[in-house]
């Protein structure tokens, strides 16, 4: 639901951004450096929001040049 989510919504919003990579309950998403923080943005969203619990669905994201800096 929040990989459908983000793409629909980095696509709207004409963020030059796009996912690459979904590893479990991880989206790697790949951005040109302007683009990076809204990039940002839109995926915590997406993440948080893709469905209601009870509890609150924390996300934690990062910006970097390597998926390692990202970490």
């Amino acid at each position: 639901i929040a990989m459908i989510s983000t793409f629909k919504k980095l696509r709207d919003a004409n963020v030059d951004a796009r996912l690459i990579l979904q590893v479990h309950d991880e989206l790697l998403i790949e951005a040109h450096k302007n683009c990076a923080e809204k990039a940002l943005e839109i995926l915590v969203d997406c993440m948080e929001n893709a469905m209601k619990c009870k509890v609150p669905l924390n996300v934690e994201a990062n910006i970097g040049n390597t998926w390692y800096d990202a970490k």
